[in-house]
C-alpha cells in the first residue's frame, strides 16, 4: 500500500498536499479534479448500475468544479443529467468556472435551487461543499441538504459530505447523509470521526496518481490497521513451539453474578493463541468457568484472598477488570494486580476505580469506552465522542502505556504515535460481553508477543476483535452477542 492508502489527515495537510501535486509535480488543478470526477462517476455506475438520470447539487468552491465535471462525464455517457446550482455561477473561479464552461458549453443544463424543486432522478451527487467548511450551514445550503436527506435517492458525496466539517466530523448545523462517498488525494480525518462515519456511508478512495513525494513531508493525525499489518506480527509458529512458549495469562474479576465476564475474557485470551489461562474469581464462579471451558484453570479466591499472590507469580500477563465489581473485594484485588511489574490489560470496573485514584504506567493496555473514558479525564460521555483523537492524546498523556478508546472507528494510541484506526466492526457489536472478550484478545496476543510494541498489538488485536464482528454479523446485526464472535477469531488471526 502506497502512503495515501495508509494514513489519515487533517485538512490543511491534504490541502497541502494538493498544492505540492501541482507546484512541483507540476500537475494542473483541472486535471486532478477531472480525475477526481472520473473516479467517483466510475464508483457510482459500481454501486448503481442501473443509474440512467442523475441529479447533481454544486455549491461555489472546487467541490462544485468536481460535480459539474462529473455532470460532464455523465452526459458523455449519455445519461440524462440535472445540475442544480446553490450559487450563482458568477462567482466561479479558476477550475470551478472552467468546469462550468465545460459542462454549459455542451448544452447542459443549469437548474437554480427552489425549496419546492422536484428533483426526482436515480441518482443524487453532492458537490455542494468541500473540506473548507468552517461555519455553521444555513440558508438556502442547509435548506437543500435537508431536502436531499428527506429524499429516497441514493446520494454519493463528493470528497467528503457536504456540512461535515473535516477535521472534527461534526456536523457544522447539519450534513449529507450519503451512501457512498468518494474522497481525494488524502483521507480526511472528519471522515472517521464523530458523526462522519453515519455520514459518509462506504468510502472510496483516490490519490488521483499524485506522487509520492508529495506525501513524504505530510503529517497524519491517524493510520489504519490493515491485514498486511497484522500479518508482519501474527507469523507461523515455530515447530518446536509448546504451550509455554505463548504466554499464561490471569485473568482478575468476576464478583457475584458477574462470572460470564471472565468466563468471555478467558475463552477470548485462549481462542487468540495464549499458551495457558488461569482465572482468579468467586468461588461461585469457578463451575461456570470450567464447565462451559474446561481448558481454563478457574480460582477461588473467597477461602484465601492472599492466594492472587501466587498466581499473579506464575502469570505473564494479568488481565483485569471484567466483572470486577466497585466494592473492597475488587479494590483490593486491583491493588494488588497494580503491585505486579507484569504488562496489564485493565477494563472495566478496574478503570472505574482506576479514575478515582489516577496513576500513570508505561506497561499496562487500557481499554476504555466513551463512559470509562468520560470518567478517566473527568468529562461527560459526549465530551468524548465529540473529541476522540483529543480525547485519546489526553489518556495517553494522563495514563501512560496504551490506550485503546472503543466505539465506531476504535482509537489506539500510545505516547509520541499515530494513533491506529480500527475501520471494521458495526453496531451489532453493541451488547454485552464485547468489551470483556477485547479485553481477552488483546491479553491473549500480549502473552504470545512479549517484544512487540503494545500499541501495534493492541491494534492487532482491536482490528481482530472488529473483523469478528463483522463476520458473526453476516446474518444480521441485531441479536449478536459475544460469544459468536469465538467462531470467527481463528481465520482472522491465523492470516
Amino acid at each position: 500500500m502506497t502512503i495515501s492508502d495508509n494514513y489519515v489527515y487533517p485538512a490543511a495537510e491534504v490541502s497541502k498536499i494538493d498544492n505540492l501535486a501541482m507546484q512541483i509535480s507540476a500537475i494542473p488543478g483541472f486535471v486532478l479534479m477531472r480525475q477526481a470526477a472520473d473516479f467517483a462517476y466510475d464508483k457510482a455506475i459500481k454501486f448503481y448500475p442501473d443509474t440512467a438520470s442523475i441529479v447533481v447539487f454544486c455549491g461555489l468552491g472546487n467541490n462544485a468544479g468536481d460535480g459539474y465535471l462529473f455532470a460532464v462525464r455523465a452526459l458523455n455517457e449519455g445519461k440524462k443529467i440535472h445540475v442544480i446550482s446553490l450559487s450563482s455561477p458568477e462567482k466561479l473561479k479558476g477550475n470551478a468556472l472552467q468546469a462550468y464552461q465545460e459542462y454549459t458549453n455542451m448544452g447542459g443544463q443549469l437548474i437554480s435551487w427552489d425549496r419546492n424543486l422536484d428533483f426526482s432522478a436515480d441518482l443524487i451527487v453532492d458537490a455542494i461543499f468541500g473540506i473548507g467548511l468552517n461555519r455553521s450551514v444555513d440558508g438556502i445550503f442547509l435548506e437543500s441538504i435537508q431536502a436531499i436527506n428527506r429524499s429516497p435517492i441514493p446520494i454519493l458525496a463528493l470528497d467528503i459530505p457536504s456540512g461535515l466539517n473535516a477535521n472534527t466530523g461534526e456536523k457544522m448545523g447539519d450534513a449529507i447523509s450519503a451512501k457512498v462517498t468518494t474522497t481525494f488525494v488524502g483521507h480526511k480525518q472528519g471522515l472517521f470521526l464523530n458523526s462522519g462515519p453515519d455520514c459518509s456511508g462506504e468510502i472510496f478512495f483516490s490519490n488521483l496518481n499524485i506522487p509520492e513525494k508529495c506525501y513524504q513531508s505530510a503529517k497524519p493525525s491517524m493510520t489504519f490497521v490493515t491485514e498486511k499489518l497484522s500479518k508482519t506480527v501474527l507469523t507461523k509458529r515455530p515447530i518446536s513451539s509448546h504451550k509455554g512458549s505463548f504466554g499464561h495469562v490471569l485473568v482478575v474479576g468476576g464478583d457475584h453474578g458477574m462470572g460470564g465476564a471472565v468466563r468471555i475474557a478467558a475463552e477470548a485470551a485462549l481462542r487468540s493463541g495464549a499458551g495457558l489461562v488461569s482465572v482468579a474469581t468467586r468461588a461461585s464462579n469457578v463451575s461456570i468457568v470450567t464447565k462451559l471451558r474446561p481448558e481454563v484453570m478457574c480460582h477461588s479466591l473467597d477461602d484465601n484472598p492472599d492466594k492472587i499472590g501466587d498466581l499473579i507469580a506464575k502469570a505473564t500477563v494479568i488481565a483485569v477488570g471484567p466483572g470486577l465489581g466497585l466494592g473492597d473485594w475488587a479494590k483490593n484485588l486491583l491493588e494488588r494486580v497494580l503491585e505486579s511489574d507484569l504488562p496489564l490489560v485493565v477494563d472495566a470496573d478496574a478503570l472505574n476505580i482506576l479514575s478515582q485514584n489516577p496513576r500513570k504506567r508505561e506497561n499496562w493496555i487500557l481499554t476504555p469506552h466513551p463512559g470509562e473514558a468520560g470518567k478517566l479525564l473527568g468529562v461527560i460521555n459526549p465530551v468524548i465522542q465529540s473529541q476522540r483523537l483529543d480525547s485519546l492524546d489526553k489518556l495517553v498523556k494522563k495514563y501512560g502505556g496504551t490506550i485503546v478508546l472503543k466505539g465506531n472507528n476504535t482509537l489506539v494510541g500510545g505516547p509520541n504515535q499515530i494513533p491506529y484506526v480500527v475501520r471494521t466492526g458495526n453496531p451489532g457489536m453493541a451488547s454485552a460481553g464485547m468489551g470483556d472478550l477485547l479485553t481477552g484478545i488483546v491479553a491473549g496476543l500480549l502473552g504470545q508477543f512479549e517484544n512487540i510494541d503494545h500499541q501495534l498489538l493492541a491494534a492487532i488485536a482491536a482490528n481482530a476483535h472488529a473483523t469478528a464482528g463483522d463476520l458473526a454479523a453476516g446474518d444480521g446485526e441485531r441479536g449478536l452477542i459475544a460469544t459468536d464472535l469465538f467462531k470467527y477469531l481463528k481465520q482472522h488471526l491465523n492470516p
